[in-house]
């Protein structure tokens, strides 16, 4: 017990403490020791709070020049003070260091713990997210096997159940993908194959594909080009495949938040040098103190909300690659109305690898 006692830390600072303050005693005042209390400050610092370290370098300086008189009852000479309290500027420096230290060995810790937590989440939706996609994959592919079946082929009925049933795995199946497109987005950036694009026909091409969960829904979709009645052609260079996956989760936010018998309208027109796409659905709209928080990551309006709060956080993620800004605002007759601006983009571009950090793009809302 006295040996664990004596290799405690406290104990070797105060013993460290007593022999310096000893070895100053029967030294002659000219010759300044004080510098050795940084022996016991440096032990003291590897696990004292900053406010003892402080109280440390305050007994220490004390000791430091209280010698000056003890023993000797003698007027200190000029010198000899100025020398002491240079020690003593120097311990307290050396003390500031020491907090300084602890302070950035905390952060290490932190941002240490913060990527092991990153880590272990990142495998754990991998793997949570191939065991799923497993069975999703096989009832997909029994229910096509179900509607392909002789009786069941003129049974209209039997077989908008089993079409309604595939899409909802089908949207289970996309945000599996979505979540796992989010997290290596994050770990190593978005990259783009760029190419050129026709925006209007790939919108086209998803209000199609998403007819029929509007249908139903008794949502109806309709597409404009701004003050043009007819059809514009608008095309960009970017990434065409998650041009896709913007257009599709945007349309399908609005129409989880749309109310039944409402309308969504999405609208394409010129911005600039660049392309604008508005969406506006038919819902009751967001509070204003949700607006600044809806592009993060796993926001959600509300529990009863379908959606994983993944669709919005990764769009952002897609435009702000693509150089272009993305922002929601209500609308002053009801609903909410997203805005897109994607650049036109340079062909040039097409062979270079883009990464997009979404965590430092800008929202403009």
């Amino acid at each position: 017990m006295g040996i664990e006692a004596l290799a405690s830390p406290s104990r070797q600072v105060a013993l460290l403490t007593v022999a310096v303050a000893l070895v100053e005693l029967v030294t002659p005042v000219p010759v300044v020791l004080g510098y050795l209390y940084v022996l016991p400050l440096l032990l003291l610092s590897e696990t004292a709070p900053p406010a003892r370290i402080w109280r440390y370098v305050a007994l220490s300086c004390t000791l430091t020049l209280a010698n000056l008189v003890v023993p000797h009852i003698t007027p200190p000479d000029g010198s000899v003070l100025t020398n002491r309290l240079i020690v003593c500027g120097a311990l307290v420096l050396s003390a500031s260091q020491c907090v300084r230290i602890q302070a950035l060995q905390r952060q290490r810790l932190q941002l240490e713990g913060q990527l092991a937590v990153a880590d272990l989440r990142r495998d754990f939706v991998a793997t949570l997210a191939h065991d799923l996609k497993t069975p999703i994959l096989g009832t997909i592919a029994t229910l096509r096997s179900l509607s392909n079946q002789g009786e069941r082929r003129h049974d209209p009925q039997l077989q908008r159940r089993l079409a309604t049933i595939e899409r909802g795995q089908n949207r289970a199946l996309q945000q599996i993908q979505t979540l796992l497109e989010v997290y290596r987005n994050d770990a190593e950036g978005l990259r783009l194959q760029r190419q050129a694009v026709d925006l209007t026909r790939l919108v086209e091409d998803v209000i199609r594909d998403l007819a029929a969960l509007a249908e139903e829904r008794q949502l109806s979709l309709q597409l404009g080009f701004g003050e043009s009645s007819q059809r514009q052609p608008h095309s960009l260079w970017g990434d065409g495949a998650q041009l896709r996956r913007l257009v599709e989760n945007l349309l399908i936010n609005a129409i989880h938040h749309s109310l039944r018998g409402s309308c969504i309208r999405v609208q394409l027109s010129d911005h600039g040098s660049g392309h604008r796409l508005l969406v506006a659905d038919g819902g009751p709209g967001v509070p204003e103190e949700e607006l600044p928080r809806l592009f993060q990551r796993f926001q959600r309006l509300s529990e009863e909300r379908p959606g994983s709060g993944l669709g919005l956080y990764l769009c952002r993620q897609i435009v702000s690659a693509h150089g272009g800004s993305i922002g929601l605002r209500n609308r002053p007759g009801g609903g909410a109305e997203i805005d897109v601006v994607l650049p036109q983009g340079e062909p040039e571009a097409a062979g270079e690898a883009r990464n997009g950090r979404s965590a430092h793009s800008a929202v403009e809302g």
